[in-house]
């Protein structure tokens, strides 16, 4: 039987992996209404001492990239079997290699780039290592202790 914290997961999940579809297929890029307003928070943020070396346009990109892809190899790693939970890292690469190729191919406004795969790559090893992190913190369920 299903619990109402299982579907509510799976609802949660469902929604992630639409809103990801919408992101990457959007035919623009998807900071382009708020490109203007971003820089100019950098431009104030560096006006009022913080360096330029430290956080600029491309650096925050990276970073949603990363923080995009976190729930991705969180979700992957708790659906895949033991052993093989590593494979939501994999399944990242892949995937996000296919979407810099469609949007290369399909979306002319997009911009493809190799430090895009790089960072949702990333940000799946975290979701997947958030994952490892918990289950090893957690207490192991009865069904795993030795019997007799």
């Amino acid at each position: 039987m299903r619990t109402s914290s299982h579907r509510v997961a799976v609802l949660m999940a469902v929604l992630y992996f639409v809103a990801l579809a919408a992101i990457v297929f959007w035919p623009s890029p998807v900071d382009r209404p708020i490109d203007g307003a971003l820089m100019h928070v950098l431009s104030w943020l560096h006006g009022h001492g913080l360096p330029q070396w430290f956080i600029g346009y491309r650096k925050v990109e990276f970073a949603a990239n990363i923080i995009l892809f976190i729930p991705f190899g969180a979700i992957l790693a708790l659906r895949l079997p033991r052993g093989r939970r590593w494979g939501a890292v994999a399944a990242a690469a892949v995937l996000s290699g296919a979407i810099e190729l469609a949007q290369a191919w399909l979306l002319p406004e997009r911009v493809p780039a190799w430090s895009d795969i790089i960072a949702n790559t990333s940000g799946a090893l975290l979701g997947a290592l958030g994952v490892a992190l918990v289950r090893a913190l957690l207490p192991q369920p009865a069904r795993d202790a030795p019997t007799g």
